[in-house]
């Protein structure tokens, strides 16, 4: 085997090292996500639980209510909305990622295959950051209109 065979077998070893490693890092956020709405829906059952165990009387709840259902309720379904693109978009971008990694394995050159790699490597930095930056964005706004809710319906004080 000649030398330049050698160094592109080691290179093409390290670069399926590096793309299955990004696949993980992908696969690892993607899973968090999915974690986190999970635990997003668990601690909204919570919250609504406490929130009517509270409440007073009938004509109280009803109120509440009503109240709820003129405002509250709105901004919680386009909270939900904004997460479900969020996942959506996600899941789009991990099958862009694990598309581009299956691309390096088809690479017709060295340098193919470093341009490939490359861009998987850009490609993935990128999407990690937009990721995390609209995550953020998204539970600050949930926790806020939640923390909203709780201030403007939680019960009375007696």
């Amino acid at each position: 085997m000649s030398t330049t065979n050698k160094k592109a077998t080691a290179a093409t070893a390290a670069a399926s090292e590096t793309i299955d490693e990004v696949f993980h890092e992908a696969m690892r956020s993607y899973e968090k996500a999915l974690k986190s709405g999970i635990q997003l829906q668990e601690e909204s059952v919570d919250l609504w639980k406490d929130l009517l165990t509270e409440l007073g009387s009938a004509e109280e709840l009803q109120a509440k209510l009503e109240a709820m259902k003129a405002d509250a309720f709105p901004k919680a379904r386009k909270r939900m909305e904004e997460f479900v693109e969020t996942f959506n978009r996600t899941s789009n971008q991990t099958i862009d990622l694990f598309e581009k990694t299956l691309g390096v394995y088809q690479a017709t050159s060295v340098t193919d295959a470093q341009r490939r790699v490359q861009d998987l490597i850009e490609s993935s930095l990128s999407t990690l950051r937009v990721n995390v930056h609209s995550a953020l964005n998204t539970n600050a706004k949930i926790i806020a209109s939640w923390k909203e809710l709780v201030d403007r319906f939680g019960p009375a004080v007696k």
